[in-house]
């Protein structure tokens, strides 16, 4: 009778712990499809951010009456000297006596320099104001190499900023449809030129970026994440290429490592539970 309630006893035992390591298995998968989501969503932003950083004037973009003339010389055009847009980029602008407003609409499929397929329409609204370059944008349907965006940003435009280098920041409400799902997104996020920015082209230009924010994924679990070391990307490079990310779950925190500045495409993920996994970069819907 001992031995068969002693086999009852370690065969319960067995059981639970194999349970409590599904169990665990399932939380750190989970944290990795909720990390490839925001992944996902980190680069089509970075996209978004592209398209109303270059359309702004400071980049010689203009169609009103009131045309701009940046430092870096050069004067305005419809499309800017910048070289992000192309043809297939219909770039509309409407002046009133308090705001002015620009529609970028992509019509078919563009493609920029690194290969992101971009649709949609974006619209920005600017007060007019003295010494204000805020705005408001909106995404209608705009899709990022798969990857549809819905919601609206409010950017503030800096030409020089204490480092004398242009930056751009503002609040992010967006949600983005990914192959996990509907995921949103709420924070704050900054983009600055920290190379390249004495010159109108894009494709000279190095990015650092700073910000935190909130995730709530298809699941409707939430997430916070905070850079907890900037964000850099080469101009040589389609994606980031160093920096760190921290992942605060109930589960834990979760810690996204971009690596040492080589382009490799690749970052890397410490779980919880010490688990270390690769996330390639790059990968599109």
């Amino acid at each position: 009778m001992k031995k068969i309630l002693s086999l009852t006893f370690f065969m319960s035992l067995f059981f639970i712990a194999c349970d409590n390591e599904g169990t665990q298995n399932d939380l750190n998968e989970t944290d990795a499809l909720s990390i490839d989501a925001e992944v996902a969503i980190e680069e089509t932003e970075a996209v978004l951010d592209d398209i109303v950083l270059y359309s702004e004037s400071a980049f010689g973009v203009s169609g009103t009456s009131s045309k701009t003339v940046s430092s870096k010389g050069g004067g305005p055009d419809k499309h800017g000297h910048s070289g992000f847009f192309k043809e297939c980029a219909d770039i509309t602008f409407e002046e009133t006596d308090t705001t002015i407003t620009t529609t970028i609409v992509f019509t078919g499929e563009c493609e920029d320099k690194d290969g992101n397929v971009i649709s949609g329409i974006i619209t920005k609204v600017r007060e007019k104001a003295d010494g204000t370059r805020s705005k408001t944008v909106t995404f209608t349907d705009v899709s990022v190499n798969g990857r549809t965006v819905n919601g609206t940003k409010q950017y503030v435009f800096t030409e020089k900023n204490e480092n004398g280098n242009p930056e751009m920041t503002g609040s992010v409400d967006i949600s983005v449809e990914t192959e996990d799902g509907t995921v949103s997104k709420v924070g704050s996020r900054t983009v600055e030129i920290t190379a390249g920015g004495d010159t109108y082209f894009w494709f000279d230009d190095e990015k650092t970026i700073t910000g935190s924010c909130t995730y709530t994924n298809a699941e409707g679990n939430t997430f916070s994440v905070e850079i907890t070391t900037p964000l850099v990307k080469p101009a040589e490079c389609r994606f980031i290429a160093s920096g760190i990310k921290e992942f605060t779950r109930t589960e834990g925190t979760t810690v996204l490592d971009y690596g040492d500045g080589t382009c490799d495409r690749i970052a890397t993920k410490t779980l919880p539970d010490g688990t270390v996994k690769e996330v390639r970069l790059g990968k599109r819907n």
